[in-house]
């Protein structure tokens, strides 16, 4: 663990922008005489944000995980209001005091070259006029959360979270899929007004942003604020035709498959079907409670390398895990470094389903990447790129899915291994709608929500199966989209998830090649965090920055030779 300098109190306690003033002043106030003198600058400037960071973390995470406590609320609402914005500005004129320092050029480029080019970056797009929009889309992020958090399913007079109802969508009883599916997607339409109003403010407000910083839209600017340095948005276009002709025709074949295996003819085959069992056998049961669920995966990283299994054992011991789907509880999952802690806090909805194993691999993968990192005295490097570190989660998925049969018998154990295969396929064209959803979205600022949701079902249409008969569901189709949080709180963060899953199928390859060899490459990437550039971290892992084609149709002929190697 990192242990900060001594220029700011690791404890100090934020309740409002006067009470971190004092270190920005002081920071500011400094006067460098030598390089050493900047560099120590920098160091206390990195230990101020990790302080700051640390306390705006536990904000969300409280909030996340009770939307329907009015404290924490209110907190997260004066950090992200009140705190972040002149957090901002200071920040703002801290970034150009260290670029306008006269030592600034001695500074040594085989350390500094990453971090010049974020605050290169950071200094050319910011500016005062969208800090109080940025606090306004924050406030409406967080509305997202508890209007998202606060939506139930009635079903059989039982109210479920939603995370809860869908594990009925998984069921071997048709009925009981289309009940719950329709129970679902009516409390989704519920709050659709809501939702469309929020998320058309949004747009307009990334939008002016966009233009106030000098972009002709939020797409671009937002791939500039993501400090996206080696790939363009035009790289991502690429990356979706690479999908449509490579990966959908395989997800293709994996529906078929399950619509066969449900014995249904394509006509009948609905959108409560895509997740069911065929009948006479259960959907996979892996634990009953958070507790279990976290009890096997630390036996599980433990197998996997015993650092990893006693880093998951810190955390628990401090009590940075919050598990169990619940009512109030905001959707998804995610993993939350803690600057100070040096550990991070683990966010998630489990429901007793093998995807919520696959999520806790995931996030654990997180975790350890945080772990890897958090000796680094620099904050903006401990932070690293998507990209990086979604590479880090899914890598994790899958070098641990070798030990899932600590949840299930030796049957359940293959059948899980090839669902989450399959996902991984039937994930890319999903991946795909996402982006380029979002790419029309901000090319298109002025659009209606009734235009929304026509570009959504013909981009969908585009990367779909064209499988699924939604005959009379049309207007739950055009509804689909907003189930996504990300669309709504990190616009453009889904096509890491994409870029990463290249990465993390060249990581499996290489450990299944040689288990202590690629999962040393694995630790050592991951150990450079964001101080050298993508390309430069995924070499030190020992795979290609590539997405290319030729690189995805051999990655998806080595998942299917997989899957054909876990038939029973």
């Amino acid at each position: 663990m990192y242990q900060l300098s001594g220029f700011i109190p690791h404890n100090l306690d934020i309740r409002s922008w006067d009470d971190i003033r004092p270190y920005f002043d002081k920071l500011l106030a400094a006067t460098p005489a030598t390089v050493e003198d900047l560099e120590q600058l920098i160091l206390h400037y990195s230990d101020v944000i990790s302080v700051f960071d640390e306390q705006f973390a536990w904000a969300y995470i409280n909030m996340s995980c009770h939307t329907d406590n009015e404290d924490y609320v209110r907190k997260y609402e004066i950090f992200a209001t009140k705190i972040h914005p002149e957090v901002s500005k200071a920040a703002n004129r801290i970034d150009q005091k260290i670029v306008g320092d006269l030592q600034y050029e001695k500074l040594a480029p085989e350390r500094y070259a990453q971090l010049k080019r974020k605050l290169s970056r950071d200094l050319e797009i910011f500016r005062e006029e969208n800090v109080p929009l940025d606090a306004r889309l924050s406030k409406l992020s967080s509305k997202y959360e508890q209007i998202a958090g606060g939506i139930t399913a009635t079903i059989d007079g039982e109210i479920l979270p939603i995370p809860q109802a869908s594990v009925k969508l998984q069921s071997s009883d048709r009925a009981e899929r289309e009940k719950a599916w329709k129970a679902i997607t009516a409390s989704r339409q519920s709050a659709k007004s809501d939702l469309d109003a929020l998320f058309s403010e949004m747009v307009q407000l990334r939008h002016q942003v966009a233009l106030n910083a000098g972009f002709d839209n939020f797409r671009d600017y937002q791939h500039a604020n993501l400090h996206r340095f080696d790939y363009s948005p035009q790289d991502a276009e690429i990356f979706h035709d690479a999908i449509e002709k490579h990966v959908v025709p395989l997800a293709r074949e994996v529906v078929d498959k399950h619509r066969r295996r449900l014995g249904l003819s394509r006509q009948d085959y609905r959108p409560w079907d895509v997740s069911g069992e065929p009948a006479g056998q259960e959907p996979l049961k892996p634990f009953r409670t958070g507790s279990e669920l976290l009890d096997k995966t630390r036996q599980i990283f433990t197998t996997l390398l015993p650092e990893f299994g006693t880093n998951l054992g810190k955390m628990d011991s401090a009590g940075l895990f919050d598990l169990d789907s619940r009512k109030g509880k905001a959707p998804g999952g995610y993993n939350y470094p803690l600057s100070v802690t040096g550990m991070p806090f683990i966010f998630m909805n489990a429901a007793g389903t093998q995807r919520d194993v696959v999520t806790l691999m995931h996030e654990g993968g997180h975790a350890m990447h945080t772990f890897l990192t958090n000796d680094e005295p620099l904050s903006p490097y401990r932070d690293s790129p998507a990209e990086v570190a979604e590479t880090a989660s899914m890598s994790m998925e899958l070098m641990t899915s070798k030990y899932w049969d600590a949840f299930y018998t030796e049957a359940d154990y293959l059948r899980a291994r090839r669902e989450h295969l399959e996902g991984i396929i039937t994930f890319f064209p999903w991946c795909a709608v996402v982006d380029a959803f979002q790419h029309w979205i901000y090319l298109h600022p002025e659009h209606t929500t009734a235009e929304r949701d026509d570009a959504f079902v013909r981009i969908y249409k585009r990367f779909d199966t064209g499988l699924v008969n939604w005959s009379g569901y049309e207007r739950e189709l055009r509804n689909l989209w907003r189930k996504q949080p990300h669309i709504f709180t990190v616009p453009f963060y889904y096509i890491e998830y994409g870029i990463a899953q290249l990465g993390a199928l060249q990581v499996y390859r290489n450990y299944k090649a040689n288990n202590e060899k690629g999962l040393k490459d694995y630790m050592a990437g991951l150990s450079l965090g964001s101080s050298r550039s993508i390309p430069e971290v995924w070499s030190q892992m020992n795979i290609r920055f590539d997405f290319s084609g030729d690189l995805i149709l051999d990655l998806m002929e080595m998942i299917q030779e997989e899957l054909s190697g876990l038939e029973s």
